[in-house]
């Protein structure tokens, strides 16, 4: 496996995105009920029995532009309790909002953090192993791992708000086309989910100004995705510039995953040379790269 994914973060990035996608597949499915199973818009002439929020015809207002009001306040709801899912914990004496992909980042930080380690020591540089500096929660608890682990904290986070903030537009315009075009329950909740999934949405004729369209579900994957890798390496860098202040100059070197999902961005990079300065923002190059800088072999 290591042959194909140089950060070995491919078990952590699928775990990443399979939690991603399970939470926006809990957001159509409450659309799902609320479109159709509760009737929420009055669209069908049969009342299904109740379930849970909203009630049956809750969002069944004379004014369309009401009833497209309060269906985004509840969808807003439903993605605070899940895709935007934060929790108070108390840390260090004082409480603090805690977000579920934060677990992710964390976990993806650690283990740039130990790799780095272990490729500094077998290209030949005299630093100890993870275990001989008092663990991986010591060495975490540096200022600057510390201070880059709460950066990638809020890059995802927000990132995440900004995909579902993008959304709720396309959700807003897709609804009141539809209560204007007179869509039946079903169609209009297939219409909403497409905007979130993707499923049939050429056949329902979503697309952006530009005649494409990127389902939220599917640019969600790829955050989560990409912003491991992008995790992993910070911590690589920042853990060879702090030996770095002890005295250990390192050169990183681009390593792909030398397979035939290489692309030709990173194709090209294989093998070249870069100061940890120069290095330091290039990776991840794009979207699901999984490429990592590795120290040269000391001469």
């Amino acid at each position: 496996m290591n042959q194909y994914d140089p950060t070995r973060t491919l078990t952590l990035r699928s775990a990443f995105a399979k939690n991603m996608n399970g939470r926006f597949n809990a957001l159509t499915k409450a659309i799902r009920q609320a479109v159709v199973a509760q009737d929420c818009f009055g669209l069908q002439l049969q009342v299904f029995a109740e379930l849970n929020t909203p009630m049956p015809r809750a969002f069944d207002f004379p004014r369309s532009q009401d009833k497209i009001a309060a269906f985004m306040q509840w969808l807003r709801q439903q993605e605070q309790l899940g895709i935007l899912e934060t929790a108070t914990l108390s840390r260090f004496g004082s409480g603090i909002e805690d977000v579920w992909t934060d677990i992710y980042i964390m976990d993806s930080y650690k283990r740039g953090i130990i790799r780095a380690r272990q490729e500094l020591r077998k290209a030949g540089y005299d630093v100890p192993d993870i275990d001989a500096s008092g663990g991986i929660e010591a060495v975490m608890g540096g200022p600057f791992h510390v201070d880059r682990v709460g950066v990638l904290y809020t890059r995802v986070f927000e990132s995440l708000k900004g995909i579902t903030s993008q959304m709720d537009a396309q959700i807003s315009q897709v609804l009141a086309q539809g209560l204007i075009d007179g869509d039946s329950a079903a169609f209009l909740a297939r219409k909403l989910v497409a905007t979130i999934n993707g499923t049939n949405m050429g056949e329902l004729g979503i697309t952006d100004s530009l005649g494409r369209f990127i389902p939220a579900k599917r640019r969600a994957e790829m955050l989560a995705r990409t912003e491991i890798i992008r995790a992993h390496h910070l911590a690589n860098i920042q853990e060879y510039k702090n030996w770095g202040a002890l005295g250990v100059t390192v050169i990183a070197e681009w390593s792909t995953a030398g397979d035939d999902r290489v692309c030709p961005v990173c194709e090209i990079m294989q093998g070249n040379k870069y100061t940890l300065q120069e290095i330091e923002g290039m990776i991840p190059a794009h979207v699901l790269c999984r490429c990592m800088a590795i120290p040269v072999i000391k001469q």
